[in-house]
């Protein structure tokens, strides 16, 4: 497994640094959008971290790296969890990011506060997971090729909804989590995401090796 984990570690390094790099920019340059109270950048920044699994997976199908792993020591399980621990890797980062960025724009604007640093954090960890919930499922059954036409969807939808959230001054975005819902009721919808995301993994284990038939 640790060895998994290194090679996706390496692909990431070599071929999509330049979006993980991208992503991190954005986060960061969401601290100056917090001015207006918009986390609009970091969320996205966020959903662009969660898509490495997605990226890595077309590399391994391209290179018939899942017809080579057939010799390895290793099961199904670890070699579908590899690509959703880097998720929850990305997740991990995205949050990091997000917190270094909100505490900058608290030092500068002054305009955070405890709901919005809360709520921000909810959304960026369920955006940094969704993609990863429909996709790798998809991917694992029909192929990168067919797959990767829901990946450009998402991305296009999450470009439009940057369009209509600027032209109605982040109102749109508060509809994802609102700024001043519980924190009871954040924790509940990630706990549900999470749950989510473990069926994902059990239904991408079940598809395995389903695309290459």
């Amino acid at each position: 497994m640790k060895g998994l984990l290194l090679k996706d570690a390496y692909q990431m390094w070599s071929y999509t640094r330049w979006i993980i790099l991208a992503s991190v920019a954005m986060i960061l340059m969401g601290t100056f959008f917090m001015k207006e109270g918009s986390n609009f950048f970091m969320l996205y920044g966020g959903l662009l971290l969660g898509l490495s699994p997605m990226s890595l997976l077309a590399y391994d199908q391209s290179s018939r790296f899942s017809i080579c792993s057939a010799a390895l020591p290793v099961t199904k399980e670890q070699l579908v969890g590899g690509k959703y621990l880097i998720g929850l890797c990305g997740m991990a980062l995205a949050e990091l990011l997000s917190m270094a960025a909100l505490a900058a724009a608290q030092l500068l604007w002054g305009t955070v506060t405890v709901k919005l640093t809360v709520a921000t954090l909810l959304q960026v960890a369920m955006l940094t997971l969704l993609g990863n919930i429909i996709l790798l499922p998809l991917t694992y059954r029909f192929g990168y090729e067919k797959a990767k036409y829901v990946y450009y969807l998402c991305i296009g939808m999450l470009g439009a909804l940057m369009g209509i959230t600027v032209s109605s001054g982040g109102i749109l975005l508060n509809s994802i989590l609102p700024a001043h819902s519980s924190a009871l009721v954040g924790v509940v919808v990630l706990a549900a995401v999470l749950a989510l995301y473990a069926l994902s993994w059990r239904l991408s284990v079940a598809w395995y090796g389903k695309a290459e038939q």
